[in-house]
């Protein structure tokens, strides 16, 4: 068996390893390698900080890694972690991150970040041991829009707009919690043609914003204004988008923000994933 970078990964290839290593995954799905190139260039990887295990010519594992800028750090996001069934048992992840680590130190990356499904004690406790500490829970929620709502929280200023005309650098002021990677300012420029933005205004001023992937109704970001919250704006977005998209899903929802959380269950979403986000310092 040998470790090596994959920056000559052939995608069309690389889907059959991927397929086969999530072939028995708690949520069970199956990729083409366009979903994966959409996949990794919204994650931004590094295909040359990538790394794989190969038995003879058969690729058995790898790590796909992220590379950006972090709370001002630099950083490697493991976009995707697999195995293929019959190898596992081998500590394979381990050793790829063992043969990674010096590596994305020689190239100045300051922390590894990535995510891992709470129920996943086994992968849990591999990270642990790897030195990855939990850093924040975060939640998934998916389900059917209520478009009952009353009419006092309908509004009508809805205006759809492609993600390189909406101001970015007003985001923040919109969210309760840091998106998590994949959900993130960059990650939505990087794939521009997937997303809209939603927006909701009055007199011209946006009070609120959903991005939405407008194959399948995944919702990146939302928010609205503090000072308008509780008077229909939000209700307005999601029944916007409960009429485009029949299942709405929202990812990694920060825990600790009850509010968004409540929100999303009052309008009909329900929580069916829970993951924590690991980091470790390089």
């Amino acid at each position: 068996m040998i470790i090596k970078s994959l920056e000559d990964i052939k995608l069309q290839k690389f889907a059959t390893c991927f397929n086969e290593a999530f072939s028995d995954y708690i949520i069970p799905f199956h990729v083409s390698a366009d979903y994966l190139a959409d996949k990794f260039a919204g994650a931004g990887v590094n295909y040359h900080l990538s790394f794989g295990a190969f038995d003879q010519d058969k690729q058995i594992a790898f790590i796909m890694h992220g590379i950006g800028d972090r709370n001002g750090e630099k950083t490697a996001y493991n976009s995707a972690t697999g195995v293929v069934p019959l190898y596992r048992g081998r500590r394979l992840v381990g050793q790829i991150y063992h043969h990674a680590f010096p590596i994305l130190k020689e190239h100045h990356v300051q922390k590894c970040l990535l995510e891992v499904i709470q129920t996943n004690e086994k992968a849990i406790k591999a990270y642990s041991a790897l030195g990855f500490q939990i850093k924040r829970e975060l939640v998934c929620l998916k389900g059917c829009v209520d478009l009952n709502l009353p009419a006092d929280h309908r509004h009508e200023s809805i205006i759809v707009v492609r993600p390189d005309e909406f101001d970015w650098k007003s985001a923040h002021s919109y969210w309760n919690f840091e998106p998590s990677w994949e959900q993130s300012v960059h990650a939505i420029l990087r794939n521009p043609h997937l997303y809209d933005v939603i927006t909701i205004r009055e007199d011209n001023k946006v009070y609120g914003y959903a991005v939405v992937k407008s194959a399948n109704g995944a919702v990146l970001q939302f928010g609205v204004l503090h000072e308008k919250r509780n008077q229909g704006y939000g209700y307005s977005l999601f029944q916007w988008i409960g009429k485009r998209h029949s299942t709405v899903t929202v990812n990694n929802v920060d825990k600790r923000d009850a509010e968004s959380i409540r929100f999303l269950g009052r309008i009909g979403l329900n929580v069916y994933i829970e993951q924590y986000e690991m980091e470790k310092a390089l």
